[in-house]
């Protein structure tokens, strides 16, 4: 369920971007490159997944998948500690900036 999801919405953001970089095309701005950039971006991710799903039904596909993605890697822990301790700094980082402004008034 979760991979049609991500096919779904990585195909939005790529018709998106794409849309996006048209329509500047069209009004001849600077932010074609950077539409068109986000669109393949998200397309990447888009043919990869449908890659995935297609590998389960079809078998010449499921060796690409495998080429693609390698041999699965034993489950390792790893430590989140930093991740949390990140996270809290910068929750108080912007808490501070709201509310110092308020009070030292």
């Amino acid at each position: 369920m979760m991979i049609w999801i991500v096919i779904i919405v990585t195909a939005i953001c790529s018709l998106f971007s794409f849309y996006m970089a048209l329509l500047a095309l069209r009004n001849d701005d600077n932010g074609v490159f950077l539409f068109m950039a986000l669109g393949l971006f998200f397309g990447v991710f888009f043919i990869f997944s449908l890659l995935q799903v297609a590998s389960g039904r079809w078998s010449f596909l499921k060796k690409i998948n495998g080429k693609i993605s390698g041999e699965p890697k034993p489950v390792s822990f790893v430590p989140h500690w930093f991740m949390t301790a990140a996270i809290i700094i910068t929750v108080i980082c912007v808490l501070a900036a709201i509310f110092i402004p308020i009070f030292i008034r």
